[in-house]
């Protein structure tokens, strides 16, 4: 009976041996592993489009790669920086990211801009991000009476005398739309209302929400000189009441 219990406990003193033993090396490991992570080979300003080249290999403890962290030169093409990137730092994920999530567009040409409009001179309000828009300006020769300027017709503004029409730019690519308090504008929330005979859907009128203000600001991506011509139409508009910027939802099939 006692070298019974005597084979039991070194058996369970073995157990626990080999498990401390498994234990310590397997921290060990951890401690001593090393896995290659890349990191910036030169300062990288932010704002800046990286490119493969900018970067280097580097070891790093191998729990380092379970952070949020770029492994490969392979993902960081065409991506933009959004803080400055010293040599041989990790990069995280935040740190470095696609063009389009931090410009709105892949273009690097384009310039972000955004401009003020009344919800009547941009298809009532409904213009959406994503959307592709024509923008005119109606041009008056000389200083319009009150009675022209107090009218959101743009017939009104047409029979003024010497008025005219001009695009400043089509197919513009919409990327944000926003309220006076530049709160994001969002779909109404639906609310389904069933009968005997049918089920429908129709918007609740929640006054607490931002899709009851309406539109005042769109933000687009153009060309440099397309922002200046539209920044000097606004500021002009708004201090000799001579233009009035006019929006429409651009046409899906070109004209030829």
């Amino acid at each position: 009976m006692r070298n019974r219990f005597a084979l039991l406990i070194a058996f369970v003193s073995l157990v626990v041996a080999l498990a401390v033993g498994w234990f310590a090396e397997t921290q060990y490991q951890q401690l001593v592993a090393t896995t290659e992570l890349v990191v910036p080979a030169v300062e990288i300003p932010p704002y800046t489009v990286v490119s493969p080249e900018m970067f280097k290999v580097r070891s790093f403890p191998a729990p380092m790669a379970q952070e949020p962290v770029y492994r490969d030169a392979s993902e960081l093409s065409g991506k933009i920086s959004t803080i400055t990137l010293k040599p041989d730092q990790l990069v995280y994920r935040d740190q470095l990211v696609p063009l389009k999530q931090f410009r709105y567009t892949d273009d690097e040409r384009l310039e972000i801009f955004s401009f003020p409009i009344k919800p009547e001179q941009a298809v009532g309000g409904q213009i959406k991000s994503g959307q592709r828009i024509n923008i005119y300006r109606i041009v008056l020769q000389a200083t319009p009476s009150q009675a022209v300027m107090a009218s959101p017709d743009p017939k009104v503004w047409l029979a003024a005398q010497g008025a005219g029409i001009e695009v400043l730019e089509s197919d513009v690519l919409v990327v944000d739309v926003r309220s006076t308090q530049g709160s994001p504008m969002v779909s109404p929330p639906k609310v389904q209302s069933t009968t005997s005979e049918m089920t429908t859907y129709q918007t609740s009128d929640t006054s607490s929400s931002n899709t009851n203000r309406p539109l005042t600001i769109i933000t687009v991506a153009v060309p440099p000189d397309v922002a200046k011509d539209i920044l000097r139409s606004t500021g002009e508009s708004q201090i000799a009441s001579r233009y009035l910027l006019w929006v429409s939802l651009a046409p899906l099939v070109k004209s030829k």
